[in-house]
């Protein structure tokens, strides 16, 4: 059955019309039909069962006859804080780590960082995290946070339980070795490509974070990104 993101999903049973994008992958790609069933989530930790009752074009009258919670969500909160990285780099990492399960992505700016994050950027990320909320099931649709500095960052720090941060100078400790699974809030901090500077990294260290290596291999930044979301997300038993 196929899964729509429909924001104006509610708590309310009856009807409710889906417009724009999704309405006309409803009518024109799917070419489904009045008493045809569907799930949609609102992205806010809602699913819905729906029978569709007319189509139209840019149009579709549903009515939600069933709702109940997201069962496939992940029990942490894991926010991911990927450097800004150049072309679509950043677009694959969302796809996937949304896939996974995080609950939030904040993109910061450091001093290596040669990628830009302009409003359209932003846009197409977004669209991005919609597109793997929906491919996962999920119902909850990870927000995108403003791009920020490293010291904008550092300032969100309190806001989590424990940070953690991918430093390929650190030797010695690994993820599995530093994060607490007791935890119920997560910031998982990876670097640009060309890595943090050791005055960004003792910042943040100062700060409360811990840093850990990510194995013994040097990893592109996408790499790093999605390979820490899972192995976090493992870690703290949401891929189970």
């Amino acid at each position: 059955m196929e899964y729509f993101y429909v924001p104006n999903l509610n708590a309310k049973k009856g009807e409710v019309v889906i417009a724009g994008q999704e309405a006309r992958h409803i009518a024109k790609v799917l070419r489904h039909k009045p008493g045809d069933e569907i799930l949609g989530t609102n992205g806010r930790g809602d699913e819905f069962k729906m029978v569709i009752k007319n189509i139209q074009p840019e149009r579709v009258l549903v009515n939600v006859f069933e709702k109940r919670e997201g069962q496939r969500e992940p029990q942490h909160k894991l926010t991911l804080a990927p450097a800004v990285l150049k072309g679509n780099k950043l677009s694959l990492v969302v796809e996937a780590v949304t896939e996974l399960g995080v609950s939030e992505i904040a993109p910061f700016l450091s001093a290596r960082v040669v990628g830009k994050m302009g409003a359209v950027k932003g846009q197409r990320l977004r669209a991005v995290a919609i597109s793997g909320m929906k491919s996962a099931l999920r119902t909850i649709l990870p927000e995108i946070k403003p791009v920020v500095g490293i010291e904008g960052l550092i300032k969100k720090f309190s806001d989590f339980d424990q940070v953690v941060v991918a430093y390929e100078e650190e030797r010695s400790k690994s993820l599995e070795q530093v994060l607490d699974t007791k935890v119920k809030s997560v910031l998982l901090i990876i670097g640009p490509e060309g890595g943090f500077t050791k005055e960004e990294a003792g910042w943040m260290r100062e700060a409360g974070a811990v840093l850990f290596i990510l194995g013994p291999r040097r990893l592109r930044a996408e790499t790093a990104a999605v390979a820490a979301t899972a192995l976090c997300l493992s870690l703290l038993g949401d891929l189970k």
